[in-house]
């Protein structure tokens, strides 16, 4: 089955995501960048504000602050992360940011559209990178 290039999915991804899945078989493999929304259900965690007095170093402090961001994303994401797995696909990264890699076939691609917990998927391709030449400068 593949997906027709005015699905009911295009304002969810972009359009280089939306022609490879078009005209991939489903068992192609493909790279896809997506944009994951924390679950609505999810409580605020009540931890008390990390203070730097609390800590023995800025260092201390900074680590502690990155602990509590992945811990909090993991709660956010979760569950989307979870159901990305149950649909074969292997999600990457997301300990930082909402924003996850998953590799898969283009039928599962497809089927992680319909989670709600994807805001936003993106064909993970190489970009690449203008490098301006220097400007020759005319010495008169």
């Amino acid at each position: 089955m593949t997906m027709q290039r005015d699905g009911r999915y295009s304002a969810k991804i972009d359009p280089h995501l939306r022609d490879a899945l078009a005209d991939a078989p489903d068992d192609t493999i493909l790279h896809a960048v997506m944009v994951l929304d924390p679950d609505a259900d999810n409580e605020e965690s009540g931890e008390p504000d990390l203070h730097p007095s609390a800590f023995p170093s800025r260092a201390a402090w900074r680590r502690a602050l990155l602990a509590r961001r992945e811990q909090q994303l993991a709660r956010d994401t979760g569950r989307t992360v979870d159901a990305l797995r149950d649909l074969c696909l292997r999600p990457r990264g997301g300990t930082v940011g909402r924003t996850v890699v998953v590799e898969g076939t283009a039928r599962h691609i497809r089927a992680s559209l319909e989670l709600p917990g994807v805001l936003h998927a993106s064909l993970d391709r190489s970009i690449a990178l203008d490098h301006p030449q220097p400007r020759s400068r005319n010495v008169r």
